[in-house]
């Protein structure tokens, strides 16, 4: 499923649990958050924020492969013949 679809069916579904949780709130006050308009904006929160998970675990995997390739390019300085002071 695209993400922008995602993310506008979780809008949908958070103000779906919302309109259920107060609903339910109205009707036994004492509930609290046990509703099961709770759970579902619960889920719709889960959902919304699954792209923008997936981005920033594909973010910190590309950046561990590119510092991964940093590190063979570039010889550390105490294995250059440099760093003991002589040449």
């Amino acid at each position: 499923m695209d993400d922008a679809v995602l993310q506008r069916f979780a809008v949908v579904l958070a103000l779906v649990g919302v309109a259920l949780h107060l609903a339910a709130l109205a009707e036994n006050p004492s509930q609290g958050f046990l509703t099961i308009g709770f759970g579902v904006l619960l889920l719709a929160l889960a959902l919304g924020g699954a792209p923008l998970t997936r981005e920033l675990f594909e973010g910190d995997a590309n950046r561990t492969e590119a510092e991964r390739e940093t590190t063979r390019a570039e010889p550390p300085d105490s294995e250059s013949p440099d760093a003991d002071g002589q040449s």
